[in-house]
């Protein structure tokens, strides 16, 4: 035993003598240290050795060099380093990493298929974790707002406003609390089953580690909902390092935060835990000279938990085949696996801004998925999900002067969806193929009591289900190292079916029913695109495509009401149906530091769903929503990128839209108006500053005046926003931060119902974050 361990220690000995220590430090061309650079030592194919470099752009390695070993750095943003270390030596290794070209290396995936942004034939914006990291915003709709054309329906936050006017909007097409514009979390859409609305609390942003912003008709890709484009938002994933992040806030206006996310995998397992509690006393939205004793703030809080576990496979030996084994130059290639399992819980309860007013939201969603990658057959995605909610929402009539308050209605919506979907892609020489099938049930009732003079006088109920089956088919064609054609489409049919609306008055006990038939639809979205490489810095690209949004069942069968604005349901709406024509230049410069990108585009609205005015009077405004015809939007984008040094950076973007009402054959009165919620410019820009430890940003919004109403009487005022952030990096993994959102505390306009309602007033917080990183 005895000469067993001397032995060991001789042996140990003999490898501490042999490890060499490897120091160097990395920097970009002006010199600069670049922290969080991944250096790793190879021994032929496997990761000998890693770690990263801190904020000094120092690392240090120890291993045996008695043989040749690839060395390897990589920092993001950069071109990556190799060098074969052949020979120990005491020389630090100075690195200089050069800056990569802008968007050269960033791959999306929002057109269903992966490839590089500047490769692709449509109007995309990226938001890195980096540039989400440095924004004063505390919710993703907020950070999304640095995107021109990208709106909710109303000009206020997903923090204090209603979930039902939180539907997302690109462009100016449309404007209604329903989105126009797909949002998917990992693929898994985020879009009310029932009302169409986004419930933007449920993404947690220290968990998102890229949010894509595809601009034009996306129904092509997502089907409906995809009338104006598609967000798609993607997780950070564990790779070879494990990821812990924890955020906490405190902040004026009694808002706390506390936030969560963690990834890590081993020997094939994996798992990602995403967890969120918010909470904020909000502020009172009724402008002061117009508020009454019924005005409260509108507050929300809410806890949210995403949980992930999955499971990979792989195998470099193919399986048995009646009784034998395939030949490796058969049907059988080496292929991968993955399969997961994921759970949502969602809780929510916001105050609405009077002392009646409430809406609260249980939510709960459970996935599973199947990954199958073969080099022979393709790559397969198979999906499915469940998910259930229960929305409940009070609403009252106040006062001209706000000092009483009736209630009027108390409303549960309690709804179910489940769906499936099977997605299939493959390379085939220079095409990149996809393919999909789809299929979605959605069930939902609206069960409401109605009040007068404090007294529930009715009890009635309505909703129905819809049934959606897809197909869906892409060809992208890399023609030459110049041209690149992308092909695609896809068929839905949807149907309403079990629909009904009941209502029973109290005082009579009487029961009125209605039926409402069965009927479908059927929307055929195409998309036919090119870009093409004139020269190195120059590319231009054209799209044509069709895209629609049917009508949900909120639309279908839920009325409301919002201050004194009933909106009344209409079962016999159609769904809206675009032709959108497109076509752009992207142009780079100053050593591809620079990057513009710029487009102007036409879209057709034929039968949009617009809150149509029914009758005025002192006490109440009545609206239905309705099929109105016909609208056209034609814009310019621009958006600018630019970059001198790695650490500083400056973008902006503009778009100008023209969105009106061209046919409306049974109200020939508001042909020619602007559509409701469009304002008519947008600008944003961005500025950002990040030495070693310390770092700074900006982002600013202007936007024209819009109009609340469709006759174009209630006028909202063009506004200012500025936005601040600044962070400290204490230690390696630890940073303290200050944000402040409306720093010159601009009350500006975010409806008339017909009372005036002004945004949140500044806003300023303090954090701390800790992000471990595996060296």
């Amino acid at each position: 035993m005895q000469t067993f361990l001397t032995l060991s220690i001789v042996i140990l000995l003999a490898i501490a003598a042999n490890a060499q220590t490897i120091s160097g430090v990395v920097t970009d061309t002006n010199r600069s240290p670049i922290q969080y650079a991944e250096v790793k030592l190879f021994d032929g194919p496997r990761i000998a050795v890693q770690t990263e470099t801190d904020a000094e752009g120092r690392f240090v390695l120890n291993y045996d060099l008695s043989r040749n070993h690839l060395f390897h750095v990589t920092a993001k943003g950069f071109f990556s380093f190799s060098k074969v270390l052949d020979a120990p030596s005491d020389d630090i290794l100075r690195i200089v990493l050069e800056p990569a070209p802008l968007d050269e290396s960033v791959t999306i995936s929002v057109t269903r298929t992966e490839s590089r942004l500047n490769d692709t034939p449509a109007s995309v914006v990226v938001l890195d974790r980096e540039i989400l990291e440095s924004t004063a915003a505390q919710t993703v709709d907020d950070s999304l707002r640095q995107i021109a054309g990208f709106t909710l329906f109303r000009r206020s936050s997903s923090k204090h406003s209603n979930p039902t006017t939180q539907g997302a909007n690109l462009r100016g097409v449309s404007g209604s609390g329903a989105s126009r514009a797909a949002v998917l979390l990992d693929g898994l859409s985020l879009n009310d089953a029932f009302g169409g609305w986004t419930f933007w609390s449920r993404v947690p942003q220290i968990a998102i580690e890229q949010a894509e912003v595809l601009r034009g008709g996306a129904s092509s890709f997502y089907g409906t909902g995809g009338l104006s484009g598609a967000v798609n938002l993607i997780t950070s994933q564990a790779s070879e390092s494990p990821i812990f992040r924890v955020q906490t806030s405190a902040g004026s206006h009694g808002t706390y935060d506390g936030s969560l996310f963690a990834a890590a995998g081993k020997n094939g397992w994996n798992f990602d835990l995403a967890a969120e509690t918010f909470q904020t006393a909000g502020y009172i939205p009724i402008t002061e000279n117009e508020r009454g004793i019924v005005d409260t703030p509108a507050n929300s809080r809410h806890n949210n938990g995403i949980f992930t576990l999955a499971r990979t496979f792989g195998s470099d030996s193919p399986p048995s085949r009646r009784g034998g084994r395939a030949s490796r130059t058969g049907w059988w290639k080496p292929l991968t696996a993955r399969t997961f399992l994921r759970g949502n819980l969602f809780a929510e309860r916001r105050d609405n801004g009077t002392s009646l007013t409430y809406n609260r939201t249980y939510f709960r969603q459970g996935a599973a998925g199947l990954d199958f990658s073969n080099e022979s057959l393709g790559s397969f995605q198979f999906r499915t999900y469940i998910e259930a909610q229960v929305y409940d929402q009070t609403f009252s009539a106040v006062s001209n002067n706000r000092n009483i308050e009736t209630l009027s209605r108390l409303q549960r919506v309690p709804s179910q969806a489940a769906g499936a979907s099977l997605f299939w892609t493959r390379q085939l020489g220079e095409h990149s193929i996809a393919a999909s099938i789809e299929t979605r049930e959605v069930r939902g009732f609206s069960d409401e009591v109605g009040y007068f003079g404090g007294r529930p006088t009715s009890l009635s109920g309505s909703g129905g289900h819809e049934r959606t089956y897809s197909i869906f088919a892409q060809d992208i064609w890399r023609v030459s190292q110049k041209l690149v054609l992308n092909f695609g489409g896809r068929f839905d049919r949807w149907t309403n079916f079990d629909a009904q609306s009941t209502t029973r008055t109290i005082a009579t006990n009487q029961t009125a029913l209605k039926v409402f038939a069965d009927r479908s639809e059927t929307a055929f979205s195409p998309r036919v695109a090119a870009l093409y490489q004139i020269t190195e810095n120059i590319s231009a690209y054209a799209s044509f495509s069709k895209s629609f949004r049917a009508p949900t069942l909120n639309e279908l069968y839920r009325g409301f009401r919002v201050g004194n604005v009933v909106t009344n349901a209409n079962e016999n709406l159609g769904a809206e149906r675009a032709e959108t024509f497109e076509t752009g230049i992207n142009l780079t410069g100053f050593r591809k530091k620079a990057a513009i990108r710029g487009n102007v585009f036409v879209t057709d609205v034929s039968d949009p769903v617009v809150s149509v005015t029914l009758s005025t009077t002192p006490a109440v405004i009545t609206r239905q929503r309705q099929n109105v015809g016909q609208t056209r939007t034609r814009g310019l984008e621009v958006d600018a990128e630019f970059s001198p040094r790695n650490e500083l950076r400056f973008s902006a973007g503009y778009l100008l839209v023209d969105s009106r009402v061209t046919k409306f054959p049974s109200n020939p009165e508001l042909i020619g108006n602007f559509l409701p919620q469009i304002a008519r410019q947008q600008l944003t820009f961005q500025a950002a500053y990040r030495p070693r430890r310390f770092s700074i940003a900006l982002q600013g919004r202007i936007s024209d005046a819009q109009f609340e109403d469709d006759q174009n009487v209630l006028r909202l005022r063009p506004y200012v926003a500025i936005d601040l952030f600044a962070s400290y990096q204490l230690r390696r993994n630890l940073q303290i931060f200050a944000a402040a959102e409306n720093v010159f505390d601009k009350r500006y306009d975010i409806g008339l119902t017909p009372n005036l309602t002004v945004a949140a007033p500044r806003f300023v917080r303090v954090g701390l974050r800790f992000d471990l990183r595996k060296r």
